[in-house]
């Protein structure tokens, strides 16, 4: 991993309800729990957009990048005025129920899960197809996402705060 991070010249740290576009080989790193991250990436342009996103929303509310339409269309968005949609690689993750919720009902959906559909309904509108998606679940995760080659390196969280996998998995193109 600290080869990773010193491969790249600069670093960035991507915040809920921010997004990151850029042409330099830059190493965004951002963790998510309910939120979600989406990746773009056209090696044909070198050009590299992420989003963290917080909340669905709604199309009356997605007027701020914390909600996930709104997030997703405006990396799109860039990834049109740079021409890099014709080889573009998109990869999805998140959504994750990070809290034990004791009167948890089966028939509501959590933040997360809404997340993960919210984000999905935007793909399709858009034409997206996504090539890697890790999703769900109850561990959250940290992501490291290089817009020098568009790989994206995940770590899985544990629900021990003491407990960290320590394999990166990379997400190959």
């Amino acid at each position: 991993m600290k080869s990773l991070i010193s491969s790249h010249k600069h670093n960035y740290y991507l915040k809920p309800g921010e997004a990151f576009v850029s042409r330099n080989p830059v190493l965004v790193t951002t963790v998510l729990g309910s939120c979600v991250a989406v990746t773009m990436f056209s090696p044909s342009k070198g050009v590299g957009a992420i989003c963290h996103a917080m909340l669905p929303g709604t199309p009356e509310q997605a007027r701020d990048l914390i909600y996930v339409e709104t997030a997703v269309r405006y990396i799109y968005d860039k990834m049109v005025k740079y021409d890099a949609i014709d080889d573009m690689v998109v990869k999805f993750f998140g959504g994750a129920q990070v809290l034990d919720i004791v009167n948890y009902s089966l028939t509501k959906a959590t933040v997360g899960e809404q997340n993960v559909a919210r984000a999905e309904e935007v793909f399709k509108s858009l034409g997206i197809s996504v090539a890697k998606a890790d999703v769900g679940g109850a561990r959250g995760r940290k992501l490291f996402f290089s817009i020098k080659n568009g790989d994206v390196y995940l770590r899985k969280m544990g629900s021990r705060p003491d407990f960290i996998d320590r394999e990166f998995k990379p997400w190959a193109r």
